[in-house]
């Protein structure tokens, strides 16, 4: 620790300009000098909407643990009503990302049963299989190969898919939507709200079919809590297949993607972990906290007025709390600029925190974790064979590309 956590209520100062949002565009997922800017001169700052509406940008530890925390700060009035918003479009107001509780909990209870640690590690086996298999396509593959098309995407895809009892075959599909769904200046919001009914409309026959063929996955269970006992309504439904597919699949895959071009980058971060296979868990902790993945986070209002670093924030403001920004807090961690593959403790926010930590928090670790593994041990002198490409205009940064040879 190189200091004390801030308190997140502390004197009032008067708030700084508004700062430009989105941040500009930057390859890569280092540090991002405009975060550190912020924690250090406006760690509470005024920023304009993509949609127009105003909003506080929170990017210290101590603050955005509180507002992700605190049941002051509410998700279902930055989706629904006529409150400020993200975007000019509405997209799945009825998700469990949308909701606060007692809904949130209600819907969460349907698949906490599915996203246990102990359910994770009992997939771990399943997983390792299905990553040797893909990595003897990479294996048969021409050099140079891309990672992305071949491992990153296919990995998180199958698993959320077995899972989720939908098929396997419709990666470009949802590669497609789940960007749309990301997009912060990436296409227009017309793109957006035809995306958004297209993944929905998707679902909707995915489910349709799943009702004449019940299975043992988790889509027959959330059509019988549906169907047979009342537990969601039918919106609710097809929100939640689309968020628990979008969010299984595209975030993970994001974050691998990732993860591999942090240690290719640095020739001697990826050689330690071929050299030390024991140290991968703690290391995916340190790539997951490094990687400056996020540049927005979900909206949320406050539903009373208070003071937030140091900041008025009215009853009714938009609250955004950056866990990418949070990760980089120097109060928090040494160096926190330094990716240091034995960093422990390490009490990253990247799985959010509070009631909507990521469900499915500990089937990524093990997917992350099984990647890396075999991954390393199958191809030790792996190395970029051309600087990757980069995804833009997102709410999150990752490669598009990861082309390698070895």
């Amino acid at each position: 620790m190189t200091g004390p956590t801030p308190d997140p209520v502390s004197e009032t100062r008067t708030p700084a300009p508004t700062h430009v949002f989105p941040l500009p565009h930057r390859d890569g997922l280092d540090p991002i000098p405009e975060f550190a800017t912020l924690r250090r001169d406006a760690p509470c700052a005024r920023i304009r909407l993509p949609s127009g509406d105003p909003a506080w940008l929170v990017t210290r530890y101590a603050d955005v643990r509180l507002v992700l925390g605190d049941p002051r700060f509410s998700r279902t009035r930055a989706t629904r009503g006529t409150g400020p918003r993200m975007a000019a479009v509405p997209t799945l107001a009825d998700s469990i990302l949308a909701a606060d509780p007692p809904v949130h909990t209600r819907l969460r209870k349907l698949v906490a049963a599915a996203f246990t640690a102990r359910r994770a590690e009992a997939m771990r086996r399943d997983i390792a299989r299905l990553v040797a298999d893909l990595l003897d396509t990479v294996t048969a593959h021409d050099r140079p190969a891309d990672l992305v098309t071949l491992f990153t995407r296919p990995l998180p895809l199958a698993v959320i898919c077995d899972l989720l009892g939908t098929p396997r075959d419709d990666g470009d599909r949802l590669d497609a939507w789940c960007d749309a769904l990301r997009s912060l200046t990436a296409i227009p919001d017309a793109a957006v709200t035809h995306a958004v009914g297209e993944m929905t409309g998707y679902m909707g026959t995915l489910i349709a079919d799943k009702r004449r063929h019940p299975a043992n996955d988790m889509l027959s269970v959330l059509i019988a809590a549906r169907d047979d006992e009342d537990r969601l309504t039918e919106e609710e439904l097809v929100s939640f297949c689309v968020v628990l597919l979008a969010g299984g699949y595209g975030t993970t895959a994001d974050r691998l993607s990732g993860m591999i071009h942090l240690l290719l980058d640095a020739p001697d971060r990826y050689r330690h972990l071929v050299d030390h296979p024991d140290r991968i868990p703690t290391a995916t902790e340190e790539l997951l906290r490094y990687a400056q993945t996020n540049v927005q986070a979900n909206l949320r209002v406050a539903t009373e007025a208070m003071t937030l670093a140091g900041v008025d924030i009215a009853e009714g403001d938009a609250v955004m709390a950056v866990n990418s920004a949070a990760n980089h807090d120097e109060s928090v961690f040494d160096t926190p600029d330094h990716l240091d593959l034995a960093r422990s403790p390490n009490p990253h926010l990247s799985f959010g925190h509070g009631v909507h930590h990521c469900v499915g928090a500990q089937l990524a670790r093990v997917q992350l974790q099984e990647a890396l593994t075999a991954l390393t041990r199958r191809f030790p002198t792996l190395r970029p064979a051309a600087p990757p490409t980069w995804k833009t205009g997102l709410k999150t940064r990752a490669p598009g590309t990861l082309p390698v040879t070895w």
